[in-house]
């Protein structure tokens, strides 16, 4: 453990030079679609940056990434920030009003997509304002719905070109535009530059991972956490990134017997999913020794005994990266973790004024340098301005600290959820239930999940005379929102409880939570997954 490098040292480029120094013929990345050395990483990133500069495309400009888990998709992502390019990742069960908001929210002129979804890109071609060329990976037959509108272009010829030369990279440069749902409108791009992303990505401060560990990842790679937690991690710290389509309960431990996984990084949820599955004597007979996990497992003591791995807590968002680490020699069920070096974190009432250990109060967070969290929103100063203040970042979420200084986390200040690692904006969904025809208003709420986390509730309120079908409406909610997004209860009532300015009560409905009155739709025989369509 011998804590980061210097802010200005904390770039992608940087992070491979000292791979290529140290260990350039040392497995880097296995994947569905292969394995690179390190070398062999860089190098193909580097073709993949020169295929995008052909393409027309500019230092800082974005490119747009709707690409499942894959190598091509990792070296995408490298490739673009290796060639000074600004990535713009998508969540793959984006559709419709999202998936059109993001691209031309961003900007992006180019964008690169798995062959499964460039259908998807289709339906929505002609509200894109500033998309010119679409990559397919895969059959390019798949987009011949869009080469009246796009210049069509296959991945091949695109890693097929000549390799650019390293770009000059700054700390300070633009890396990523990541969406995140808000409250109160669409998802807002955060800005965040090189030494952002490499301070989230590293636990070069903790004991794990070291060169030499095997970490296994199996979250999107459109999220912080499968990117950089994940394969950005492992890349800083010389590991070997083993990289699976998805999370499976079923493939989970053969992989992780089958690669010698050593280290890991998990969701709650799954860790809760792995817990449910039926008990095996060779449980704890595995490589694994250390899972990661944001939030911890309901049962920390139960889950480390049972799989023998040691448990680490962690709490990062978009906008200020990874701020607390809890060490697996101290940590105790519930936590988020201790802050960071470099990192002053306060929690902060009502009154503005911060609170006592054991209070609530929402989390601050000010970096000892402000590359270290976001530049802001794109496109959106007000925005910006209401959550960057004075060098703070008010992140919205409600903590309580103990009397030796770990946070837990306590609730969302704001409408937002999160279901199974997806944030989710109760406006959003809102918006879209309001628009079937036979809904006058509606209120979305968390409630509690099994799996840690939340699940989403559905108060709607009919027009005068109508009756809705839950399953109808659900259906009708399948066609235009993410499969995350979609409730999983709905109830109907009269009227919504309001104050007298005419705000919804949600707290109201929350507290009434999952009664015999409520439509579960899983109970109906409606589960939905990632690859519902």
């Amino acid at each position: 453990m011998n804590g980061l490098p210097p802010v200005s040292d904390r770039t992608l480029r940087g992070a491979y030079d000292r791979a290529l120094a140290e260990v350039p013929d040392g497995t880097a990345q296995i994947g569905p679609d292969g394995r690179y050395t390190f070398a062999g990483s860089h190098e193909r990133s580097l073709r993949v940056a020169g295929g995008l500069g052909a393409l027309g495309l500019g230092r800082q400009e974005p490119v747009a990434l709707l690409m499942d888990n894959s190598l091509d998709a990792v070296h995408t992502w490298t490739g673009a920030s290796l060639g000074g390019l600004v990535e713009v990742p998508v969540n793959t069960a984006y559709k419709g009003g999202f998936l059109t908001h993001v691209l031309n929210d961003s900007g992006s002129g180019v964008l690169v997509c798995d062959d499964a979804y460039a259908e998807r890109v289709a339906r929505v071609a002609g509200d894109l304002t500033a998309l010119h060329t679409v990559v397919v990976r895969g059959d390019t037959a798949a987009a011949d719905g869009l080469r009246d509108r796009f210049r069509v272009v296959g991945f091949d010829e695109v890693v097929a070109a000549d390799p650019a030369p390293p770009q000059p990279i700054a700390a300070d440069d633009l890396m990523a535009y990541m969406y995140t749902s808000g409250t109160t409108g669409p998802s807002k791009g955060v800005l965040i530059s090189h030494a952002h992303a490499y301070t989230y990505a590293s636990r070069e401060d903790q004991a794990r991972p070291v060169a030499g560990d095997r970490i296994l990842v199996t979250l999107p790679l459109f999220h912080l956490a499968g990117q950089w937690y994940g394969v950005y991690q492992a890349l800083i710290h010389r590991a070997v990134c083993v990289l699976e389509p998805a999370f499976s309960v079923s493939r989970f431990w053969p992989t992780v017997r089958e690669h010698g996984i050593t280290v890991t990084v998990m969701l709650g949820a799954m860790a809760e999913l792995l817990q449910q599955a039926e008990p095996r004597p060779d449980d704890a007979d595995n490589p694994l020794e250390l899972g990661v996990m944001a939030p911890l497992a309901s049962d920390v003591d139960g889950f480390r005994d049972r799989f023998g791995i040691d448990l680490a807590a962690v709490y990062g968002m978009s906008e200020i990266g990874a701020v607390l680490n809890g060490p697996p020699e101290s940590v105790v069920g519930g936590e988020c973790g201790f802050a960071r070096d470099g990192f002053e974190l306060r929690l902060v009432g009502d009154d503005g004024r911060e609170v006592a250990p054991g209070q609530v109060g929402e989390l601050r967070v000010r970096p000892e340098d402000p590359r270290l969290v976001m530049r802001g929103y794109h496109n959106l100063p007000e925005k910006t301005a209401e959550t960057l203040v004075d060098g703070w970042v008010h992140t919205g979420d409600a903590f309580r600290t103990d009397d030796q200084g770990r946070f837990f986390f306590s609730d969302r200040m704001k409408d937002a959820l999160r279901r199974r690692g997806e944030n989710v904006s109760s406006f959003e969904v809102e918006r879209v239930v309001n628009e079937h025809p036979d809904v006058y208003e509606s209120a979305v709420v968390a409630v509690p999940s099994e799996l840690t986390e939340d699940e989403i509730k559905a108060v709607v309120v009919p027009r005068a005379g109508r009756t809705i079908d839950p399953a109808e409406l659900t259906g009708f909610l399948v066609e235009r929102l993410p499969y995350f997004m979609v409730p999983r209860y709905v109830e109907f009532a009269a009227e919504l409880p309001k104050t007298p300015t005419q705000k919804i009560h949600k707290h109201v409905l929350r507290q009434s939570g999952v009664d015999s009155g409520v439509w579960d739709r899983e109970a109906a025989g409606i589960v939905l997954r990632r690859s519902s369509r």
